[in-house]
């Protein structure tokens, strides 16, 4: 039950004697009390609380989360209690993360390490167009001694002999064409013609310029521009123009040859030809017709760093080349291939073969070879790192067709490959190459401001706080390792932690930590050692073997005792290795780190809850009197922040509730009834905290009534306090009685323990004394009237 003790005090025995004179009463003829030397007394009852209930793990959790600012990380309390005893004081576990360190060394290092390269097939434009094998054919022409047009004719046929294709469209090139008489011809006869080049159906494909070639082209050919033209195998091709002079009848044979030239093929179809009719590719002349060599590598950069050596247990690589968009009828292969990272890895050709592919996966290759690794070892600090590849692609063809960009001469062709290491059989690493865990510095925002936090716990009495002074707050830093027995003894030799915050809006600095920092195996959760109230009872959460380092002597006492605001953890770690400087994993060790990639560094606090208190502070400031007593001067308002009810206290509001004067202003007359009302009281104060109050009224309606909360015994008689009649006449005449409840705390400085069953609460009963005679009912005078 929740108490308003500090309203009790006063209120209990008043409205007592208020339900005791408003009952509903029968109705007489004439009612007189004669009421001397007569004692009332009613229960009030009694109402107590927990400190550990209103300081619970939960609530603790809840104000932090409040007060962090955003993107803040997590703070988790847990109530401690190691000894499991409620007579033990009441301490917490505080955790705040401070960095999640990353070794940068995990499987995605050696697994599906990838390469990809093009090779350009530089001379397959031009070597199939220098492959054209076009017959050579003769064309009849008759002087006729004066002008005449060329008889018109659909052309002499003729064949492109090889290779073998069943169209050819070019986005650039020529045909060459010579054109030269078999004899002589007449001196005055001219042949102003030009070759127009047509289909097998006479259709015109494309013309050259006119000139006179009576005597022949000589070194000087027709050129036919066959840009955007299709070459079919059978043509024809024909002379147009005119002829004058000469003999009339004589006969000739003009011999018509053509050559391909600067061909830039933009398709073709129906392709045959084989590697030698191909030729030379790559102007290698070290490589065969028909092949092109290539060279890449598979980049192990991701763990040339750190990287010592890797035994390989199982795993494949593969390398393998897509047929390019729009080709068929390619029959290639990859010979002279070779692997090799100097005297680490090496793969030779016949440790490859076909993968296995499915009839429409097969499809899509040129090439798809597979090897087994087994027993290989990576040692990528040797050389440069990668893997290098390399090998020879040969090429032919087989009713193909052929699709090249527009936008360059030479086709590409795509060489890829995949190195997957499923398992490692053991790994040396270099830990001071580890950049990812060595040499880090960072700040931790906390999000924490203290001001608001207490503000939120103690209200307007927060700087009631300044007078204590926290003892025996110990902090923890641990750095948990990914639990692999070869961490152990990998440490940061040089780890620097400080709170950076403000005082009052004065920056100030604290050491936590200054030394080394040695990685833990710690398996132990928190979370899961928790119960359903955050509590953990496992004494041996702060045992050494768990934590990596204890921070300094004070340091986190005097950081708490400075109350801190916007505390920030400032933290340098640098120099991660261990006596070797290496580390050597197993399969095992290597797996795990698949899963936990990380260092995981957190500070833990431990907290009990003992302080002293000293007089160095009473509130108002103004009022400070070096007594040895810490004054708070109304307790009602901290007791209202204490209860979290949300309202906000009120120091004019009526103690007695009252709405205004007229409140109870039928029951004043009989207060002559009352002598005094009398309070007996008994405080639970198992908090160790010497408590004692006062009820001050300004206006000097009230004498000063003093109050203890020192811890009663069950057998102890009860304190009391007594307003007189005279008294409780002056509360009711005035409105509002607004009087102060100041308390005071005991300030020796000596160490006060608040242990976990610590309760503060009261209990009593109100006497009231009544003396007198009064008359309170007249039926014959309610007649008169």
């Amino acid at each position: 039950m929740k108490q308003k003790w500090q309203f009790f005090l006063v209120l209990g025995g008043l409205f007592a004697g208020f339900n005791f004179f408003s009952c509903d009463l029968e109705t007489p003829e004439r009612i007189s009390i004669k009421t001397s030397g007569t004692n009332y007394e009613f229960p009030l009852g009694s109402g107590s609380f927990l400190i550990r209930d209103k300081m619970s793990a939960s609530e603790l959790r809840k104000n932090f989360s409040e007060n962090l600012s955003e993107g803040s990380e997590e703070i988790k309390v847990y109530d401690y209690n190691p000894t499991q005893r409620d007579d033990d004081v009441l301490q917490y576990l505080i955790k705040y993360p401070i960095k999640e360190v990353s070794l940068g060394l995990s499987a995605d290092g050696t697994n599906d390490i990838n390469f990809s390269t093009k090779i350009e097939i530089s001379n397959l434009n031009e070597n199939i167009g220098k492959a054209l094998t076009i017959e050579e054919k003769s064309y009849t022409i008759i002087e006729t001694g004066i002008e005449s047009v060329i008889p018109e004719n659909k052309g002499i046929p003729f064949n492109i002999t090889a290779p073998t294709f069943s169209r050819i469209k070019l986005s650039a090139g020529n045909f060459k064409i010579s054109v030269n008489p078999e004899g002589t011809v007449s001196e005055d006869f001219e042949l102003n013609a030009r070759v127009i080049l047509c289909d097998g159906s006479g259709n015109e494909i494309a013309s050259s310029e006119e000139r006179n070639i009576a005597s022949g082209t000589g070194n000087s050919p027709l050129v036919l521009d066959l840009s955007g033209k299709i070459l079919q195998p059978e043509m024809r091709f024909k002379l147009s123009g005119t002829m004058r002079g000469g003999t009339a009848g004589t006969v000739h044979s003009f011999k018509v040859s053509m050559q391909a030239d600067s061909f830039k093929i933009q398709k073709v179809t129906g392709l045959t030809m084989t590697a030698e009719e191909i030729g030379d590719l790559d102007s290698n002349p070290e490589t065969p017709d028909g092949c092109v060599s290539f060279e890449s590598d598979f980049d192990f950069s991701g763990v040339n760093d750190y990287l010592i050596s890797a035994e390989i247990k199982s795993g494949k690589m593969n390398v393998f080349s897509t047929i390019p968009e729009g080709w068929s009828g390619i029959t290639a292969g990859i010979e002279k291939i070779n692997v090799s990272q100097g005297e680490g890895f090496k793969v030779s050709e016949n440790e490859f073969s076909d993968e296995t592919l499915s009839a429409e996966e097969s499809t899509k290759y040129l090439f798809n070879k597979t090897a087994v690794l087994e027993n290989q070892t990576i040692k990528p600090s040797n050389v440069a790192g990668n893997v290098k590849v390399s090998g020879q692609v040969s090429v032919s063809f087989e009713n193909a067709t052929l699709v090249f960009d527009e936008a360059t001469a030479n086709p590409e062709v795509e060489i890829g490959g995949s190195c997957k290491i499923d398992k490692i059989k053991s790994l040396k690493v270099n830990i001071s190459a580890l950049s990812e865990a060595s040499d880090l510095t960072g700040e931790v925002d906390t999000g924490l401001n203290f001001s608001n936090l207490l503000k939120d716990n103690l209200g307007d009495a927060s700087d009631l706080i300044k007078n204590i002074e926290f003892f025996g707050v110990e902090g923890y830093v641990f750095a948990i390792q990914p639990g692999i027995e070869v961490f152990k003894g990998v440490n940061y030799s040089n780890c620097k932690l400080e709170a950076v915050y403000e005082t009052d809006g004065i920056p100030k600095t604290s050491e936590l930590v200054n030394g080394s920092l040695g990685l833990k195996e710690t398996k132990i959760d928190l979370d899961a050692l928790a119960d359903e109230n955050y509590m953990i009872t496992d004494k041996s959460i702060l045992s050494p073997e768990n934590y990596s380092v204890k921070t300094e002597d004070s340091a986190v006492c005097n950081l708490l005792n400075d109350m801190p605001d916007s505390l920030k953890i400032k933290y340098e770690l640098s120099g991660f290795s261990n006596a070797t400087n290496e580390l050597e994993l197993t399969g095992e060790d290597f797996e795990k780190l698949t899963e936990l990639k990380s260092v995981q560094i957190f500070i833990l606090l431990k907290v009990p809850l003992q302080f002293t208190l000293k007089d160095k502070f009473d509130f108002p400031l103004d009022s400070h009197v070096a007594d040895d007593y810490v004054t708070v001067s109304d307790v009602r308002s901290l007791i209202n922040t204490i209860n979290g009810n949300g309202d906000t206290f009120d120091e004019t509001e009526d103690l007695l509730k009252r709405d205004s004067e007229e409140d109870f202003k039928d029951v004043k007359k009989y207060f002559d009834l009352v002598d005094s009302v009398s309070i007996y009281y008994k405080a639970t104060n198992s908090t160790q905290l010497e408590i004692s109050g006062s009820i001050k009224d300004d206006s000097n309606l009230i004498e000063e009534k003093t109050l203890s909360f020192e811890q009663s015994e069950p057998s102890a008689e009860f304190k009391k306090l007594e307003l007189t009649g005279e008294e409780i006449k002056n509360v009711f005449d005035h409105y509002p009685f607004t009087p102060k409840i100041p308390i005071k705390i005991t300030a020796d400085g000596q160490l006060r323990q608040i242990p976990r069953n610590a309760e503060f609460g009261m209990s009593g009963y109100v006497q009231i004394k009544l003396s007198g005679q009064v008359e309170i009912w007249n039926k014959n005078e309610k007649e008169e009237n």
